[in-house]
């Protein structure tokens, strides 16, 4: 088949430079490789962009190319954000002909759903310009608003997403999940389970490992581990959902039963930032608790290096019956770190591959248990267990493997759904 050209509609794309979903920009760089021509489609100001508003038009991001269409700017999650998805949504049909002259018909549209919005004009779209129409589910809506959100079902937004998940089940070519245990959920919305493809979130395998990003924090490290402390680390978002204050907790608990063996490196930003940097202070855990604002991406390869265990976790909610793929999990694998995974769903990819400790993450004595057996175990144990992990991460996470089978899907039998 000719090469591709591949229109990736994201509604928070990220990338170097644009922001911390770096998805989009890491698939299209795979798909370059593969002689393929992406585009990335993203709103001019989403929340997660690293600066709001500042990237406009057509930009490239390394090599990749991008389109920044206009949106309103927005705050919170009040009637601000839904008009931007709704003006996101509107542009799209509006700068076709634009993107066509520009980059060629696109012979695969993928619309990412964080939220489902963009999915009737992008299949619309497809249709027009004989694509194939794929939707990339990453959150399942509207199980996001009932369930964690508490919007009633019989809320008139519960209903329009309703409709528009059913609609991008029965008429989308493919239907990409990041969760792998949504296809009997799809099924029951009418999904045929033969368009359903597992493709979850990945690692860029050759990311430059730099290791004097920041000198407080390793210096710190290194301060730690001379005392023969074992540094356990946490990089990425600091707010509810992402449940630091266990491992907090969990390091105070050893403290008052006279072990002092655990130190932990906590590294990230978000609405919980001063909350959890006062916790610390009050429960005078400074001494083995250290908390660094976000550092750049490129540097966490290098910190993750420094460390001795990964801590993940998470608030426990009913929607990750459906599975997790959480980028972090596959950072700390590729840098062969043994993990501690404090996270209930509906798969556990460190118990799969024997690469750390899973608990649950409401239980504080048991993860307080686990912090103290990985500090017991030797490096060689340690060592096997990240191994282990990397093993898994390489056969199963990396963006070359996960870009490929984005490309398999345009091999199949050529039948479009209507």
């Amino acid at each position: 088949m000719t090469s591709p050209t591949i229109w990736y509609i994201h509604p928070y794309a990220g990338g170097p430079g644009v922001g911390r979903y770096n998805r989009p920009y890491e698939l299209s760089r795979a798909w370059q490789g593969r002689g393929a021509t992406p585009v990335v489609i993203t709103p001019a100001f989403h929340h997660l962009m690293d600066s709001p508003g500042a990237l406009r038009g057509a930009c490239s991001i390394g090599d990749v190319p991008y389109e920044f269409l206009p949106t309103p700017a927005y705050q919170g999650n009040h009637i601000g954000r839904v008009l931007n998805m709704a003006a996101f949504a509107t542009a799209l049909p509006f700068h076709a002909g634009r993107l066509v002259r520009r980059y060629g018909r696109p012979s695969m549209i993928v619309a990412s759903s964080p939220h489902p919005y963009a999915f009737l004009t992008s299949h619309r779209m497809a249709r027009h310009f004989g694509a194939r129409s794929i939707f990339e589910v990453r959150d399942l809506w509207p199980l996001s608003l009932t369930e964690l959100a508490g919007v009633p079902s019989s809320h008139p937004l519960v209903r329009i997403t309703g409709w528009l998940e059913r609609y991008a089940y029965t008429h989308a070519d493919a239907v990409v999940s990041l969760l792998p245990k949504s296809l009997p959920h799809m099924i029951d919305r009418g999904l045929d389970p033969a368009r359903w493809h597992y493709i979850p979130n990945g690692v860029d395998t050759h990311a430059p490992r730099i290791s004097n990003a920041s000198n407080d924090i390793f210096n710190q490290i290194h301060h730690w581990r001379a005392e023969g402390k074992l540094v356990v680390v946490y990089a990425g978002a600091l707010g509810t959902p992402n449940n630091v204050r266990s491992l907090i907790d969990s390091i105070a608990l050893l403290r008052d039963h006279g072990d002092h063996r655990v130190a932990a490196i906590v590294v990230g930003r978000g609405e919980l930032s001063a909350e959890i940097a006062e916790t610390v202070a009050e429960k005078s855990l400074s001494d083995r608790i250290a908390i660094f604002d976000q550092i750049p991406k490129k540097a966490i390869p290098g910190l993750l290096d420094a460390a001795q265990v990964g801590y993940i976790s998470l608030r426990p909610e009913p929607l990750f019956r459906f599975g997790v793929s959480p980028n972090k999990l596959f950072d700390y694998m590729l840098a062969r770190l043994p993990i501690l995974f404090a996270i209930s769903a509906g798969n556990d990819p460190v118990a799969e591959c024997r690469a750390g400790l899973s608990v649950s993450p409401d239980n504080i004595p048991a993860i307080a248990n686990a912090l103290a057996t990985f500090a017991a175990m030797s490096e060689t144990e340690r060592a096997a267990m990240g191994s282990r992990g990397h093993d898994y991460v390489m056969k199963n996470h990396g963006y070359e493997e996960l870009a490929l089978r984005y490309l398999e899907i345009l091999n199949i039998s050529p039948g479009l759904v209507r």
